[in-house]
This record gives structure tokens, sequence and C-alpha cells, in this order.
């Protein structure tokens, strides 16, 4: 035990960092007389990988500490702990052995903190465990800003982490160094680039101007498309072949920004530069070659692996595959805004294949594709980029308005449009919607004056069944097809909101009405009869308050963000400054809620809404438990905003 002074101290430095500075004082002075101070030389370690587990938590009080992990050929840095980190937290939770080790790679001072001190404080303090349990899930290290730029946050992950060869988000893209780096100048010709290419064996070129920025890159299909065709000259400059803007990322980003980066963009290639901009020296290039090497097996693989189906049996297959990728993820306790990422980018993929494959079908059959653009649309989860698990359809299709003498025509070519997407995605795991929301529903297929109209008249009604479908709808991407419809409809519902007399008022006053799943005794409120007697509908209870709050509190800031829930909230902590702590905590407590769902839905092989309570262990109810008050929280201040004690 350490002295009154000393404990002292030690207070005044943990309730700088969360969780520690969620704790009231007195508590914390309390904690800190039962923690120890030790001091480790350079090279010492903390603990090693495979040790069995300590009854402590670790918080580096002075110095630097680095988390190793053993890989197959070599020891990799995971992690860079730095004062005020707490470390071992996962090993002191399951009662495991370290899934990696702790090095000094500084002089460190170190406090032990006793594990039953440690369980006693989250017990007490649920905003502590959920801080541990969403983002770090007992295993990682956080690293914070403290006046000067650190590396980016990375996880400790998983049990048997990459036993399979899955992409982690913690590896970082090893990445050939400018050193070793071919390349030519922006004034050199297709021939000079040739011999460069064939005297190194390369098959993709920087090219960079004088100050060695980087200004096109040039591929072996470059080559073959431009050059083998005849189109071009081999005397002709570069910069007739080499695609621009080139693609940039900064040093040091992760193997799976880089995947998410080049999935979105449809690339190959991307250049490591300075400063992540093309404006500066480059340092590096990446190839998909490159990440497939590294990584065998990724989404990036599973998506163009989708993108060159040729059946529907094929697509299936590969959705499938995608479901364990989502399990390793999970277990290895990867952060739910990555995970949402990479399901979106395949979900989005898969769309857009069974899409392609309906418009081929529709060819062969001999329908004519009408001049006129369309775009096919992802509503509900899907359209907030939430979607994990293969759950019940809602999209939907908008088209430019025909002219009237073709109407029908144009109508029945995207109904069959519809008809037949939608039964490749259920073919594909994604059932059908019970209520029909589907783009082979024609209600859900319509030209965009027709939408407009319906959107009016919800916003203008304002009854049950219009708010629904404005809760729904109001959650909408485009996936395949010309966005700008999309962008036309955006701009008119923009508009619309503010002509809408009292919508938002109603719209808010809905979002109020589901109250936070908790008992007047502080128990789960569970479904008392039917098929899921006794369980808790975690969808309905409790994600979508948050979500429907996120977005008419959104709405009234007359901002167009992402449609995902956490991004909205991310964006109302900036507009409203006062109420940015609760924004912080619903957006964890909505992240935390994704991932039980998603873990309840692989164990039962169902979409995980329903759980059963009594199959959590303490600290997960206690996370939930606390979760659900983020959800009084907003519906407090959709009341203060809307001023809607009138309509109680």
């Amino acid at each position: 035990m350490v002295s009154e002074s000393l404990a002292t101290r030690t207070t005044d430095f943990l309730i700088q960092y969360p969780p520690f500075s969620y704790v009231e004082r007195k508590d914390l002075q309390a904690l800190a007389a039962q923690m120890n101070l030790k001091y480790f030389r350079e090279n010492d370690f903390v603990f090693e990988e495979g040790e069995k587990a300590s009854e402590l938590l670790y918080i580096l009080q002075k110095g630097q500490i680095e988390i190793l992990k053993e890989m197959e050929d070599d020891t990799r840095i995971i992690d860079v702990c730095d004062s005020g980190d707490a470390f071992g937290v996962r090993s002191l939770l399951s009662g495991e052995s370290f899934i990696s080790s702790a090095r000094v790679s500084q002089e460190s001072l170190v406090y032990l903190l006793p594990a039953a001190a440690f369980t006693d404080l989250m017990s007490k303090y649920p905003r502590v465990s959920m801080y541990f349990a969403s983002g770090l899930a007992a295993g990682m290290s956080i690293i914070r800003e403290k006046g000067k730029k650190l590396s980016k946050a990375r996880f400790e992950l998983g049990k048997q982490a990459n036993r399979k060869g899955l992409l982690r988000e913690e590896d970082i893209v090893v990445f050939k160094h400018k050193d070793e780096v071919v390349f030519c100048k922006i004034e050199q010709t297709i021939k000079d680039a040739a011999d460069i290419m064939t005297q190194y064996k390369i098959g993709s070129l920087v090219v960079a101007n004088d100050q060695l920025h980087p200004v096109g890159i040039v591929t072996n299909v470059d080559f073959a498309r431009k050059i083998g065709t005849g189109k071009v000259g081999i005397g002709e400059p570069i910069t007739k072949i080499m695609s621009r803007p080139v693609m940039t990322i900064p040093y040091g980003e992760t193997t799976a920004e880089v995947i998410l980066t080049m999935m979105k963009h449809n690339i190959r290639h991307l250049v490591v530069t300075e400063d992540g901009t093309p404006n500066s020296q480059f340092i590096g290039i990446i190839s998909e070659h490159d990440i497939l090497q590294a990584q065998g097996n990724n989404p990036a693989v599973l998506a163009k692996r989708m993108m060159r189906a040729r059946t529907v049996e094929q697509l299936a297959a590969i959705r499938d595959r995608a479901e364990e990728l989502i399990h390793s993820y999970l277990q290895q306790e990867i952060s739910i805004s990555f995970i949402t990422s990479v399901m979106t980018e395949i979900n989005d993929v898969l769309i857009r294949k069974a899409v392609e494959m309906s418009l081929a079908r529709l060819e062969e059959e001999g329908w004519q594709q009408p001049r006129e653009k369309f775009c096919f649309m992802s509503l509900g989860s899907e359209g907030r980029g939430e979607q994990l698990l293969r759950t019940d359809q809602d999209n939907a299709i908008i088209y430019q308005e025909p002219a009237a003498t073709k109407a029908e025509q144009v109508k029945a070519y995207f109904h069959k449009l519809g008809l037949y997407t939608t039964d490749i995605l259920e073919a594909c795991g994604f059932a059908h919607c019970p209520g029909e929301i589907m783009a082979s529903n024609e209600e859900w297929n319509a030209s965009l004056p027709d939408w407009k109209r319906k959107f009016a008249n919800w916003m203008q009604t304002a009854d049950p069944e219009s708010l629904l479908h404005v809760s729904i709808f109001f959650d909408y991407r485009g996936i395949y097809g010309d966005m700008s419809l999309v962008d036309d409809l955006t701009d008119f519902i923009h508009e619309e909101v503010g002509r809408a007399k009292g919508f938002l008022n109603f719209f808010a006053f809905n979002a109020t009405q589901t109250p936070p799943p908790l008992s007047f005794f502080r128990n789960f409120v569970v479904e008392r009869g039917g098929k899921h007697k006794d369980e808790f509908d975690i969808k309905s209870r409790a994600m979508l308050p948050i979500a429907d709050a996120a977005r008419v509190l959104l709405l009234s800031h007359k901002t167009r963000p992402s449609t995902h829930t956490m991004e909205r909230l991310e964006a109302l902590a900036s507009l409203d400054t006062a109420n940015a702590e609760v924004y912080k905590e619903a957006a964890m407590a909505y992240g935390l809620m994704i991932r039980y769902r998603a873990l309840n839905g692989l164990e039962y092989r169902n979409s995980g809404r329903f759980i059963h309570p009594n199959k959590l262990n303490k600290i997960e109810k206690q996370t939930l438990k606390y979760a659900f008050r983020t959800i009084e929280e907003l519906q407090g201040i959709l009341r203060s905003s809307f001023g809607l004690a009138v309509f109680r």
C-alpha cells in the first residue's frame, strides 16, 4: 500500500485520463491507496506473451512501453503505450494467458492495480466498464493526443490472432521505400518508361516531377490497353498513358485503411507520400498484389471475387465467406467502425453485382433498357451502412421521369429489374422484407417526381404510418446507377423539411416514444409472450431509439453528413458542443450494441435481434445497462430542443 501523500499524487495523475477521469475523487483516492508503483529498466518485460495472467492492471505513469505480438515470421510492435495508458486488461478480465508482450522501450514507472479493486471500480462505475468494453473490449491500449502528434491507436487483437491469416486493423502496410522504388520523370517518353519497367521487371511505375512529387502512375495494363492497341505511339510523352490524379496516402496507414481506400476507388495502386497528398515527395508505393501477398485472404479478395462471379450460386457462396470474416473480426475485437465499413463495402459490391446480373438477364430476355437514368438505393440499416449480418431487405429504385407516352413501358422495365435484383439478394441470404419495402414493390419503384411527392406527403401528413415511412426512407444511399437522382431527392427533402411546418416536432416526438429498455428495478425489459418470450429486443428497444434521435437531431441542424448513426452522433457532438459528451457516449453505446447483436446472431445463426439476458455475464449486463442510459439522455435533448413537454 502507498502512503497518503503518494495516494494523493497518484489520484492527481489518474484523474487526467479516462476512464479514471469518470471516477469521483474520493473513490479514486481509495483506489490509489491500493496501488503500488514499480520501476522497470529499458528492455525489461512487464509481462510476456503466453505467460499466465496476473491479478494486476498496469497503468503507465512515466516512460514508454511497446506492446509486441509474435507473428508467423517475426515479432511486431502493435502498440506503444504513453503516460496514462492502461494495458494488460484483456488477460485480467478473461483470466487467460497474455496474448502479447509488454516490453519497456524507455525507463518506466508503472502503477500496479489489484484485480479486485479494478473489478469493484467497474461494478460501481458502469461508464468505466463501458469504456473498456466498447473502446478496447478488454484488450486495447489507448493512445491519446497530448500536445504532440502521436501514431494512431492500434489494437491488441483477439484470441489466437490471425490464425486464418485474416486482416487485422493494426497491421501496418509494408511497402517499397523510395530508395527502392523505380520511377520516371514527367518529361520522359513512353519508351523510356517501358525500358525502365523491363530492366527492373516491375509492373507499375511512379511518374514524378522535379520535386519528386507523384503526378501519375503507369502500369502494365496501361501499356496493354493504350500501346498494344496502337492508340498511342511509344515516342509520345509518358503523360499520354499515365493514370492521374494519383491516389496517395500518408506513411503509417494500416492495411485496413489501404484496403478500404482501394475498394472505395476501385484502384490497384496507392502512392505513399510524406504528408499523404500528391504535393509532397513520394516515399513508397503499395499495390493490390502487395496486400494480397501479405494478407492472403481479406475483404478486397472477397469483393473482387464477387465482381467476377458469373452465377448467383457463386455470389451467395462468396457472401457466406464474408460472414466468417465478421466472426473473426468480432472475436479479434477490431473496432466496430472498421467492421461496418468493410461489410458495407462488401454488401455494396454484392448489390451492384446483383443489379448487373439482373440488367444482363433483362437484355437476354429481349427487354430494351430505357434511356432514362436510374439508381438502386439501399434503405434502413444497410442504407445507414450498419448492416453486419444478413437481415431483411430494404431497398428501392428511383428513375428519371419518362415521357408520358412511354411511362408504362419504363415503369414495367424497372419493376422487372427490381424483381430480379431482390430475388438474387434473397438467394444470397437477404430475406424478402415482410412489409414489402423493396424495389420489387411498385410502390417503392418510382420516378423522381413521384418520390418527391411521397416525401412531401409524408412530411405534411405526419401521421404514424407516414412517420414510419420517413424513419425508413430517410436512411437511404445510392448503390448502383446515377447518383445525381439521389442528390436531387436529398436537396428536395431538406428544402421540404423547412416548408413542412411542425414536421420536425412530430418526428422528434415520435423518436421519444420508445422508453429506455430498463424496468423500474433496472432489469431488462423483455418480450412477454410469443416466439421470443423472455428475450430482449435490442433492435427496437435500444438501437432504434438512438438511431431515431440522431436522425431527427441532425435534420434540425440542416446538415448532410453520412447516414451512419455513429457518424451522425459524432457530427452532432461538433454542432452542439453543450451536449457533446452525451453524443459521444451514445456513439460508443450504439457501436457496442452493434457488436453484441452481431455476436448474438452469429452464435444462434439468426439476425441477432433477440438476446437472452440470462446468458450475459455481469460485466456485459452492466455495460449494456449503462449504454441504455444514453437513450434517456438523447430523448431529454429532443424534448428540450423541440419543446415536447406540450405533447405529454
